[in-house]
């Protein structure tokens, strides 16, 4: 499988045998939908049919989100927002390793008190840009600051709406790369907690070691 998509044993209700589906496919049959890519428009289709059909399938069950996405285009993201805010489910987001540029507001658009992150993970506020190799007339050109301009304001709003921050400050911020680790996103307002892992249970060795649980067979003279 090396080089592409891990397949996983899947055997549907009713179903006598098993069959091997990408471990995508298995996720989205768990409800759960994998950001690992830059949400571009092909990534943006993708999503929101994902989304379109669990709501069809059962619009009350809770669907998760999980992303490790270093960015993509401002237009493909906000689609995907529309379509999270559109379904009747509760969505619940976790930024696993890095949510960038789109993908952290993503993760913020979450129903309000899901939207987590692990405790090593980064978030990453950036203005969107001009496309890369840009060229052509000083006029077309000119189209095409604007429209990032109009761009960059409208994630600054969706940004407002999702964290409370105001527009202004985000927009400062966005002046620069500007990142946050998992307790600052949680005082920016992009999530509300960080998971932390739960403490590993002593082992019985370590039991016997301090005196608990000593087995019954052991016999003292």
């Amino acid at each position: 499988m090396a080089g592409g998509v891990p397949k996983v044993p899947y055997k549907a209700p009713g179903s006598q045998t098993y069959e091997f589906i990408d471990v995508f496919n298995r996720l989205y049959r768990e409800r759960i939908v994998y950001i690992n890519q830059d949400m571009d428009d092909e990534t943006a289709n993708q999503t929101i049919a994902v989304l379109l059909y669990l709501e069809q399938e059962d619009a009350t069950a809770p669907v998760q989100m999980y992303f490790n996405c270093a960015g993509g285009t401002t237009a493909a993201g906000l689609a995907v927002w529309d379509c999270m805010r559109s379904v009747k489910y509760p969505i619940a987001t976790l930024n696993l390793g890095l949510a960038a540029s789109i993908s952290a507001l993503l993760v913020a658009a979450g129903t309000p008190g899901k939207r987590s992150s692990l405790p090593n993970a980064r978030f990453l506020l950036q203005a969107p840009n001009l496309p890369e190799g840009m060229r052509g007339q000083a006029s077309d050109v000119a189209i095409e600051v604007k429209e990032v301009l109009r761009q960059r304001n409208r994630f600054a709003a969706a940004l407002n709406t999702l964290t409370g921050q105001s527009e202004d400050k985000i927009k400062e911020v966005m002046q620069r790369d500007f990142y946050l680790s998992a307790p600052e996103a949680v005082q920016f307002g992009l999530i509300d907690k960080v998971l932390q892992p739960a403490p590993p249970k002593p082992s019985k060795a370590a039991k016997y070691s301090a005196g608990i649980g000593a087995p019954s067979e052991r016999k003292y003279r």
